[in-house]
């Protein structure tokens, strides 16, 4: 038996996700332990915490011999899966002689690709605890909307939660722009303010981010005053996730 033999009834999952890695990190170690698929990183410039978590639940078929970490240049995996056809069963192999992650697509036909395997310098990312003090579930779509609109005005966009709803703003010698969800609207189906929170974020992270999510998909954003903003993408309908957290810009007062 391989190490690691996994398979996905399509390539959408890891198409996505890998994606959305690669705009934030090159590498990346990702652990196949027998209950799934975990890999935490910082980008290099130390601002965005990338959490990935896939269980074995989400495969057609899971099997690891034993626990093992996979070093990946994500840049050369993206292009892999950029040849995935939407409709392909996707499989994944462990080639331990050749020391590569042998790919497959099975569609009308079946191909082959296999990228070789790199060291990666795993850091122990501790758990950041963070006092966030209002929660929201917001549409994707809309998301991404507000910051291609504020990406015109500057670099930075401001997030706010409060008992009203979810603002996004950007402000700048270019001008203004403003985005409304209030509290009931069908784009923000959840909403939870212990507290008013707000915090200035780059709009690039941003972006890249929530990349990840269709334009119906439902984004958890989690924020507290000039905190880090954690944002939450369910993937594999809803089985795993991809959690992104980003430091805020502090405003210069």
């Amino acid at each position: 038996m391989k190490m690691v033999s996994v398979r996905m009834a399509d390539s959408k999952t890891w198409k996505t996700c890998v994606g959305a890695m690669v705009n934030l990190i090159d590498e990346a170690a990702f652990k196949f332990t027998p209950d799934g698929i975990k890999m935490k990183a910082m980008d290099p410039s130390h601002v965005a915490l990338l959490d990935f978590e896939l269980p074995a639940s989400a495969f057609e078929e899971y099997k690891i011999k034993q626990p093992t970490t996979l070093g990946i240049g994500l840049t050369e995996m993206n292009k892999i899966l950029a040849r995935a056809k939407a409709e392909d069963e996707l499989a994944l192999e462990l080639d331990e002689e050749k020391n590569r992650l042998t790919l497959t697509f099975k569609g009308v036909s079946t191909r082959r690709l296999s990228l070789p395997l790199i060291d990666v310098s795993e850091a122990e990312l501790p758990e950041p605890k963070l006092q966030f003090t209002a929660t929201a579930d917001v549409v994707a779509g809309v998301i991404q909307d507000g910051l291609k609109d504020a990406e015109i005005v500057g670099d930075n966009v401001k997030f706010e939660l409060s008992e009203d709803g979810f603002f996004l703003s950007a402000e700048s010698d270019k001008g203004t722009s403003e985005l409304k969800l209030r509290k009931g609207d069908q784009a923000l189906p959840k909403l939870s303010v212990k507290q008013p929170a707000h915090a200035m974020f780059n709009i690039k992270y941003l972006s890249d981010m929530a990349k990840a999510a269709g334009s119906s998909d439902v984004i958890t954003i989690n924020l507290g005053t000039d905190l880090p903003i954690q944002l939450d993408l369910q993937v594999a309908e809803g089985k795993g996730r991809l959690r992104f957290l980003l430091a805020p810009r502090i405003e210069a007062e």
